[in-house]
């Protein structure tokens, strides 16, 4: 006689780790007790004992999450985004790069006239404005590079592309 509970018990361990609907849930357990059944039966056949026989064809099929896995549907791919559209969110970090860039330039050549301690301050904010500016350039180039099928990255550079915008309107308005 078969221990139905260890076979219960394996069936209910492989059903927490699928992620099929419930129909093809069921057709899954289904398909998994038969091959438990029929490798259970070749088992016996052999002359091993029932119980051994059930152990030796969980062990057989495998463990619960990999025989899930086997069963679990493929993603769809994601469509890649190709062009100007992929490189949208790179136009205001890149332009931010070029005006925090032009004005560390012009401070410096300010300073041939003597470094004061008003344009010290301005060199140090205009530094920190074309560092911030590179920083944000290169994570979103970093994310659109990344992102030609994930649409999480290609969310991500268009966060980081507003979170751009709103370090130039804080620098505009201060």
């Amino acid at each position: 006689m078969l221990d139905q509970t260890m076979l219960d018990r394996y069936l209910d361990d492989v059903d927490s780790y699928l992620h099929v609907d419930r129909v093809h849930r069921e057709r899954v357990l289904a398909e998994i007790e038969g091959h438990l059944h029929d490798a259970v039966e070749a088992h016996i056949a052999d002359g091993v004992a029932p119980q051994e026989a059930m152990q030796r064809a969980i062990n057989d099929v495998g463990p619960p999450q990999d025989v899930a896995m086997q069963f679990a549907p493929t993603p769809a791919p994601a469509r890649s985004v190709r062009g100007w559209r992929r490189w949208a969110p790179m136009a205001l970090p890149a332009v931010m790069l070029a005006v925090g860039a032009s004005l560390l330039v012009w401070d410096l050549l300010l300073v041939r006239n003597g470094l004061t301690d008003g344009l010290k301050v301005v060199l140090r904010r205009s530094l920190l404005y074309a560092a911030g500016a590179g920083a944000l350039t290169v994570a979103t180039y970093v994310t659109i590079r990344n992102g030609d099928r994930d649409p999480t990255w290609r969310r991500a550079a268009w966060a980081l592309a507003g979170l751009t915008g709103i370090v130039v309107a804080l620098n505009v308005t201060s």
